[in-house]
């Protein structure tokens, strides 16, 4: 057997063993369950705001917090998604919840308020009996028989009239038109200079409101009222047929309490031919029934 190798005469001891190097930590790895928790809880907190879609988005909030528990149980997984989509997941059940409490009353409500508009006396009538004010314009009998039921096409009622209009039986609103401005075409283009111009063959009829409200809790008269005009041609035309700004605009009235009053403009594009044999239309939110008033 050969003797190991001798540099200068000295023997090299055999190298030591090399010790095993332990494996570096494994960095935590993504947490699927916690980023679908979060986006199931983001896009069903958007929906609680949706009428109709709200009733669904609140199942999306049970499914978003059912997956952020289960990545938050994880071991060695991330957990802040799962914790955001938590969150979000559980605001989103607790909005779905009230809000379509709170659109359920309110679409029950809008058609139990549903009832006819009524027609008062005018202003400048001291003829008739105080007991007719108000009375329903449905009923042919409470009109005389040689005039004919008052607030129809047929028969508009002038100007100044005053319409009252109830909810579920009880008084809701007392409106009386203003003297309308048919071609109100310079004063749009002179309240914002980014209105567009009335379309060929139309212009820009402005007709101020006067609202009371006669209800018990508060109303909000551009939500509870609709406004239009039916040209002589007989086509119907509404404000939003054209996105213009005009002065003092009855969207702008804040909610109103009993007896509160405000008035506020309503802007139509109607057709130039004919424009004062017209009729202007008033009638509730959700309901059919409708009283027309002279074009001027």
């Amino acid at each position: 057997m050969s003797s190991p190798p001798e540099f200068g005469g000295c023997n090299l001891p055999p190298a030591p063993p090399v010790p095993p190097v332990a494996p570096a930590p494994l960095a935590p790895t993504s947490n699927p369950f916690g980023l679908v928790s979060l986006i199931v809880g983001a896009v069903a907190f958007v929906g609680a705001f949706i009428p109709i879609v709200n009733y669904v988005s609140g199942f999306a909030a049970i499914a978003g917090l059912v997956f952020g528990i289960i990545a938050v149980t994880r071991k060695g997984k991330p957990k802040g998604l799962a914790k955001g989509g938590i969150a979000a997941s559980g605001v989103a059940l607790l909005l779905s919840i009230v809000l379509a409490i709170v659109y359920t009353i309110g679409f029950v409500a809008a058609v139990n308020d549903a009832q006819g508009l009524k027609s008062g006396t005018s202003s400048s009538d001291t003829s008739g009996d105080s007991s007719d004010s108000g009375d329903s314009l449905t009923d042919p009998t409470e009109v005389p028989s040689n005039e004919g039921e008052v607030g129809t096409r047929t028969n508009p009622a002038p100007i100044g009239t005053t319409i009252a209009t109830t909810a579920d039986g009880e008084p809701e609103y007392e409106i009386t038109l203003g003297a309308p401005t048919l071609n109100a075409d310079a004063i749009i283009a002179a309240e914002n200079q980014f209105n567009d111009a009335a379309p060929a063959g139309m212009q820009y009829a402005m007709l101020p409101i006067t609202v009371t409200y006669q209800g018990t809790t508060t109303g909000t008269p551009w939500m509870d009222l609709d406004v239009s005009f039916v040209s002589a041609a007989g086509t119907t035309h509404s404000e939003l047929d054209s996105s213009v700004v005009g002065p003092a605009p009855l969207s702008d009235i804040n909610e109103l309490y009993p007896a509160g009053t405000a008035t506020g403009n309503v802007v139509i594009a109607i057709p130039t031919a004919d424009a004062a044999t017209g009729t202007w239309v008033i009638s509730q939110s959700f309901s059919d029934q409708k009283f027309y008033s002279a074009a001027q």
